[in-house]
């Protein structure tokens, strides 16, 4: 009888159970691929608005006045408030002061206080400063707090009158 192709080029291997060798293992290992994130390793920023602790809307204020708002947040996230979360104003404003100023450190769930030094500008009229929260990788969150004043015109100054005298 004459053998066959396949039966000539076949492999010839003989298995024989043998008590010493390992159990199976693949020859090459591959990474597993990381985890995705999990809530308990991601947080959210947030930001809640509770009320204003100084300069109330619409306050009259005289021009150039020196101005310290304050407001009172609650930190409605889950992530702490570390050294690189920043207040910073959002748009522009007449009323003069800082362009971004550091945040208080607070954990999620408490109440802080942000605090701004503004200086009112010396024409009269109505201003509006907004501000707004700003995380480490640069996205603004939470609610905006604002500051709304009304420059009065100065009060004119007497000039003393000369009365003669006899």
């Amino acid at each position: 009888m004459t053998p066959t192709l396949a039966a000539i080029f076949a492999p010839q291997v003989s298995v024989t159970p043998s008590a010493s060798l390992p159990p199976t293992q693949p020859l090459f290992a591959t990474p597993s691929p990381p985890a995705p994130p999990t809530a308990a390793t991601q947080c959210n920023d947030d930001a809640s608005f509770i009320e204003d602790l100084t300069i109330p809307d619409g306050t009259l204020v005289l021009p150039g006045e020196t101005l310290d708002k304050r407001w009172s947040v609650s930190n409605s996230g889950s992530c702490d408030w570390g050294p690189d979360y920043r207040l910073v104003q959002v748009g522009t404003s007449e009323i003069q002061g800082p362009t971004e100023v550091a945040l208080f450190p607070a954990s999620a769930g408490s109440t802080a206080v942000w605090e701004v030094a503004l200086v009112a500008p010396p024409t009269p009229g109505e201003y509006l400063g907004r501000w707004q929260a700003r995380a480490p990788d640069g996205s603004l969150f939470g609610d905006e707090v604002f500051v709304l004043i009304v420059v009065a015109e100065p009060e004119p100054t007497a000039t003393p009158t000369h009365t003669p005298t006899q």
